[in-house]
């Protein structure tokens, strides 16, 4: 029987089942998008005059190897003192989504897209997201930009924000420019040498300041075409990844330090990224968590430290119980929310931040976007407007929260699909978590978790040892541990369920 698809509340964990989840844009949002995408080009050429122009500025993407919608691109060029100009340029949603408008009432109801497994459900009609607002090569494309001078150490010269319009000269993927940086070989070799250089300093200089270094890992899925997953694949975190993260934090760093000058700090006036302090009692429960791994952090103060986690992280690199105590240090967090009152960013230690970089996908975005416009033209916002953020900002975190859960459960349900497939087959596991009724595993190639029940362990009766977490068998004297690894098999995998049963072998 399929479990019942909830309405999210932001008082409870809800189900959402990805399978069932469908979000078909109105007709008449739908008429508005392709008359918009039919007069986009000539109203591209008609606004070119209004902006600053980059065409002739080297400009590229960076972008997953299936992405279709290409938010962000940058451009770099060397000055004459020998410092450097390097662009941040985002696609112009808000041109062409305008208040008041049906799209814009839409996309504020849906205030993100969803990426599940087998498909995106957008925040805008295809005719936007992949074309007209999509930062596609060989083609002209108005952006909002974020325009910095650095010099050699990454230090910020000056900087201007505003409405721009470029060229990109190529898109790359992630896997292409690791390469051409690798070999030293390539077009734009260079250009892509220098940015990487400079997003290396800048990644120092955040994790000096106390940034934590999460690197959670992702996986690549391939669907055939009944949308059934043949294959599971770990992807590398590569340095390119790092290289366009790097700048997307500046932009979003600066466009919110900028906005918080103009309006002199005050509140319910901007739409912020905020990150809480970590709750005592949820670091206390992490600090338990590694010690029942036999892990102890290292700190120069009682307090846990942001560079003595980084540290601690660190060790973790290559460990097969890495991912599970990476999970539980990311879960010891906050959450990262949107609000008018900026009380920072703990994770990024930033004190302060914005979502500047993807309005095609986060609605978020689209508002900094406008809100930064109207301030750099010194325009007076109305009340009703300001008024109206916080409850925005409240609404797209939920409908945040409601994505992530959407998501976990679209790769859940591939996990249990595909391991359904293949029980015959042997996996490296890692135990991640001990209870008196058996072992939760997590299966190292794909991430999936499954449990193995007391009764499928090897012939023993076993005792469940809490202050140890530990199994232990009465005869055998068998003892099953934290971040132990182990050989398991598919025992049964319940894609409706989404529930998985591993077997030690």
């Amino acid at each position: 029987m399929t479990k019942k698809k909830e309405v999210l509340t932001t008082k409870e964990k809800i189900f959402v089942d990805s399978t069932t989840l469908e979000l078909p844009f109105p007709p008449q949002v739908l008429a508005e998008a392709r008359k918009i995408a039919e007069e986009g080009e000539a109203r591209i050429e008609d606004e070119i005059k209004n902006r600053r122009d980059f065409r002739n500025i080297t400009t590229f993407t960076i972008d997953p190897l299936r992405a279709r919608d290409y938010d962000d691109a940058l451009s770099i060029r060397e000055l004459p003192n020998h410092n450097y100009e390097v662009g941040v340029h985002i696609a112009d949603v808000s041109f062409y989504v305008r208040p008041g408008t049906l799209l814009e009432r839409e996309a504020a109801i849906r205030a993100t897209s969803i990426y599940l497994i087998d498909r995106v459900l957008p925040m805008l009609p295809h005719e936007l997201s992949d074309d007209l607002c999509s930062l596609k090569p060989e083609t002209d494309r108005l952006t909002f930009s974020a325009v910095f001078t650095l010099d050699n150490e990454a230090n910020i010269l000056s900087e201007w924000f505003g409405r721009t319009v470029i060229h990109s000269d190529r898109r790359f993927t992630y896997e292409e420019v690791e390469e051409i940086i690798k070999k030293q070989s390539g077009k734009y070799v260079k250009e892509l040498t220098l940015l990487r250089d400079l997003a290396d300093k800048l990644d120092k200089k955040k994790i000096k300041a106390g940034a934590l270094a999460f690197e959670e890992d992702e996986y690549a899925y391939e669907i055939d075409a009944d949308g059934k997953p043949i294959s599971i694949i770990k992807e590398e975190r590569l340095k390119s990844h790092k290289l366009v993260e790097d700048f997307m934090l500046l932009a979003n760093k600066q466009v919110a330090e900028k906005a918080s000058k103009i309006i002199k700090n005050r509140d319910h006036a901007f739409v912020y990224r905020v990150h809480d302090a970590p709750d005592p009692e949820k670091l206390l429960d992490f600090l338990r968590f590694i010690k029942l791994f036999g892990y102890k952090l290292k700190s120069e103060s009682k307090k846990l430290t942001p560079q003595a986690l980084n540290s601690f992280l660190k060790t973790l690199a290559g460990k097969p119980e890495e991912d599970v105590l990476n999970d539980a240090a990311v879960r010891s967090m906050s959450r990262a929310t949107y609000s008018t009152k900026n009380i920072g960013h703990f994770g990024l230690a930033f004190k302060h931040y914005t979502h500047f970089t993807s309005p095609i996908r986060r609605y978020p975005d689209l508002l900094v976007h406008r809100l930064l416009d109207l301030y750099l033209r010194r325009e007076k916002i109305p009340e009703e407007t300001l008024q109206s953020l916080e409850n925005l900002c409240t609404h797209c975190s939920e409908r945040e929260q409601f994505a992530t859960i959407a998501e976990r459960d679209s790769i859940k349900l591939a996990q249990c699909r595909y391991l359904a497939d293949r029980a015959d087959q042997t996996y490296d596991g890692v135990i991640a978590w001990i209870a008196e009724f058996g072992l939760f595993i997590e299966e190292l190639s794909t991430g999936a978790r499954g449990l193995v029940h007391v009764t499928r362990l090897p012939n023993d009766y076993y005792i469940f040892n809490e202050k140890t977490m530990s199994l232990v068998g009465k005869r055998t004297k068998q003892t099953y541990r934290l971040g132990e690894q182990v050989k398991i098999r598919v025992a049964s995998s319940d894609p409706e369920a989404r529930l998985i049963n591993f077997e030690i072998i």
